[in-house]
């Protein structure tokens, strides 16, 4: 008689996992078998039994599987005593086979672990190529591929072990699931009363088949959480990860510190080092390359940035209102000035236009950076004659 996982722990089926870890410790303390000298046999076996239930019970997805499955677990192979020989290994057989005291101890005895579940995957393997060779849908040249071994204690993992478990957490049955069906299609009276047991046929054999692999599927994840390979390997890996860090960490710190000691040993070449009054110099000199390149409007006392801009404030009113008042203006003082035979106005406007074409072709239009403007003066020839002032 199997005992439910809640009445071993002595907690109802709401209990909380904070509830159900208090009782696995009251539990463990009581049957530990170094606290029952004198039932030394019955204390390990109870023991185990507390283990398997509260690892099953502490898992969130074990304990809805566990709820789900409950009383098909309890009652074992009792449950299909009248079923149909065609079915083979059922859903039902599967749950006996979700606890620990369907084997004995992690070994390769008859009763050992890799023994029993050897055993039976060899039988639903089998099942699954006779229904393969059975199905009169299948095409001839379709292949079966026949499932991993389970293995013993002493198969890698690397090489069985993996591709055993990958090949059934990811299973789906071939068998046709007939005997599923609730209705003899001879039966019916008419068309119409064969396709609704047609389909109520389908349906039955469908949630047959889906509930026989959601059980195999989650038998062969139960199995492989307590494979000592699978828990051997994982520890290995653990170990092999936290090795290639620490060597990783290891070689950044060396080189970290040979670059270190190479920044501390560098010494600046004399060729790099540049001579401050050179390098002055050169500043000023850019500063008044730049500042040689503004253009300038003599007649308006401002400069430009750009060729654009001065052109088109030559064209401005502003700029040739100005002209024309610089013109009156030397008119006005004509009268106090004597050039000789050419009339000295006319000769300052065209000092002064021609002074506007010089700065015009002269200009280079670049960008250039912000400096300060310094005011040109202009140039209108007349120096040697206007000394006397």
């Amino acid at each position: 008689m199997r005992i439910c996982y809640y009445d071993l722990l002595g907690v109802d089926r709401q209990a909380t996992s904070l509830d159900i870890k208090k009782a696995y410790r009251q539990q463990a303390l009581i049957w530990h078998p170094d606290k029952n000298g004198d039932r030394v046999q019955e204390a390990t076996e109870r023991f185990a039994l507390i283990q398997e239930a509260y690892e099953v019970l502490s898992d969130p997805q074990e304990r809805s599987w566990y709820d789900g499955h409950r009383d098909s677990i309890l009652r074992g192979e009792d449950a299909n005593s009248q079923k149909d020989s065609s079915a083979g290994t059922t859903a039902e057989d599967l749950m006996r086979y979700f606890s620990i005291s369907e084997f004995k101890g992690y070994d390769d005895n008859p009763k050992g672990f890799y023994n029993v579940y050897r055993s039976l995957f060899e039988r639903l393997a089998k099942e699954e190529e006779e229904a393969f060779r059975n199905d009169l849908n299948m095409e001839d040249d379709t292949k079966y591929r026949p499932y991993p071994a389970f293995g013993n204690a002493d198969t890698p993992f690397i090489e069985n072990v993996r591709d055993f478990y990958n090949a059934w957490l990811n299973f789906s049955t071939v068998k046709s699931f007939i005997w599923m069906d609730k209705w003899r299609l001879s039966d019916a009276p008419n068309r119409i009363v064969r396709r609704a047991m047609e389909k109520e046929n389908k349906k039955a054999r469908d949630t047959a088949k889906k509930e026989y692999n959601d059980v195999v599927k989650s038998l062969a994840q139960y199995i492989r959480k307590r494979d000592p390979r699978v828990k051997a390997y994982v520890e290995e890996e653990q170990r092999r990860k936290e090795a290639a860090a620490a060597e990783l960490k290891a070689r950044q710190q060396r080189k970290k510190q040979e670059m270190q000691a190479m920044i501390d040993q560098y010494e600046e070449p004399e060729w790099a080092k540049v001579d401050e009054l050179e390098e002055e110099g050169q500043i000023d000199e850019e500063e008044y390359y730049e500042e040689e390149q503004d253009f300038f409007c003599v007649v308006c006392d401002k400069s430009y940035k750009s060729e654009k801009q001065f052109v088109s404030h030559e064209k401005s009113k502003k700029h040739l209102d100005n002209l024309e008042r610089l013109r009156e203006e030397m008119l006005a003082d004509e009268a106090n000035f004597e050039f000789g035979t050419t009339d000295p106005v006319d000769d300052l406007v065209e000092q002064i236009q021609e002074v506007d074409l010089t700065v015009e072709n002269d200009a280079i239009p670049n960008k250039k950076k912000k400096k300060k403007n310094k005011k040109k003066i202009p140039n209108f020839g007349y120096e040697e004659d206007l000394n006397f002032i």
